[in-house]
């Protein structure tokens, strides 16, 4: 697989590299959806870093060891510009990327995104916003760019769910969870009420991470978790965060009839999908875990490329959706050049 494909210049194309991780072509823009590109042995890694020639930004979905390890790595070698949340911004900060390729968002942003011959055009203050007031004296302000009316896309960046946020009942408590999902999973566990994202944080944190703290490892540790294991111990080469942050569900506008969301894991808040301007003409929905909102993939006209991990069947989802919905699943395969537009 090499660094560039030879998709036509003018089309909208995608490459699925596993997990979450993506990169779309749109524009004369080069951007990744997440940096997980080079993971453990035991999972298949389609394309190395160094392998990768060009990126102008780098989205993360939250700061997750399966999200963020890499976009140092590409940022440093490619220049990208790399928006996330608080937390995968901080980290990114602590691997040296200096603040003029950070953008920190919370949800709720509207970005330009521009190219780099546009970004280079500002920085040689051939093409800058007028400056204001305090230019005179005052503080800088800040790195130039180009006049947003000039972005080739525009991204909106939303709030979202990394797991489920239990539903609350009637007299105000906490009800329980759905036993199974549209994946067709039945969940036997332990799903308390507090089910959420704070345990997910206190799993990494303890649980997955005193094996990372321990001196030696359990010899009756399987050989795959062993490899991941010594993965994420390395932290300078591979960095994330344990908690979060946040997660962050990104729709870009390309043009009329063109506009393209994607999610880290499949959830979010309902007034925000339920509301979401413009829709969807195609979503990257996450298959993993418990449901976020109610155990409903929802849709409507259009296309929706569901990214599964190895253990989560997704047949029952892809009916659901094409029984229900007027929007067609596609199957994605690695690194293969898909086009959308």
């Amino acid at each position: 697989m090499s660094g560039n494909d030879t998709s036509d210049a003018g089309a909208t194309t995608l490459e699925w590299f596993g997990a979450t991780t993506f990169r779309l072509k749109t524009k004369g823009l080069t951007i990744f959806l997440d940096a997980w590109l080079e993971r453990p042995s035991s999972i298949p890694t389609y394309i190395r870093i160094e392998d990768v020639h060009e990126a102008d930004y780098i989205l993360i979905s939250h700061a997750h060891f399966d999200h963020l390890p890499g976009a140092d790595k590409l940022a440093k070698r490619t220049g990208a510009i790399i928006i996330g949340n608080g937390e995968a911004i901080n980290v990114m900060r602590g691997a040296g990327i200096p603040e003029t390729q950070l953008i920190a968002v919370a949800g709720g942003e509207r970005i330009p995104l521009f190219t780099a011959e546009q970004r280079k055009a500002a920085a040689a203050a051939e093409n800058q916003q007028p400056r204001g007031p305090l230019d005179a004296g005052g503080p800088p302000p800040g790195p130039p760019q180009p006049s947003p009316d000039q972005a080739v896309v525009t991204l909106h960046a939303w709030p979202s769910l990394h797991c489920l946020m239990p539903p609350a009942s009637g007299d105000g408590g906490l009800s329980s969870h759905p036993d199974s999902i549209d994946t067709a999973t039945r969940y036997t566990g332990d799903v308390g009420g507090f089910n959420c994202t704070l345990d997910i944080t206190r799993a990494l944190t303890y649980k997955l991470g005193s094996l990372v703290e321990m001196p030696q490892l359990p010899p009756q540790l399987p050989d795959s978790m062993r490899v991941f294991v010594e993965y994420m111990r390395d932290r300078d080469a591979n960095r994330y965060s344990n908690f979060d942050g946040g997660q962050i569900t990104y729709n870009f506008l390309i043009g009329p009839g063109k506009t393209l969301l994607w999610s880290g894991h499949l959830g979010g808040y309902e007034g925000v999908l339920a509301h979401l301007e413009p829709k969807p003409d195609f979503a990257l929905l996450a298959i993993a875990g418990r449901a976020n909102l109610d155990g409903r993939l929802r849709g409507r006209g259009g296309l929706v490329a569901p990214l599964k991990p190895w253990y989560i069947d997704s047949r029952a989802a892809t009916e659901l959706v094409h029984k229900e919905t007027k929007s067609k699943v596609v199957e994605l395969e690695h690194a293969k050049v898909f086009q959308l537009w």
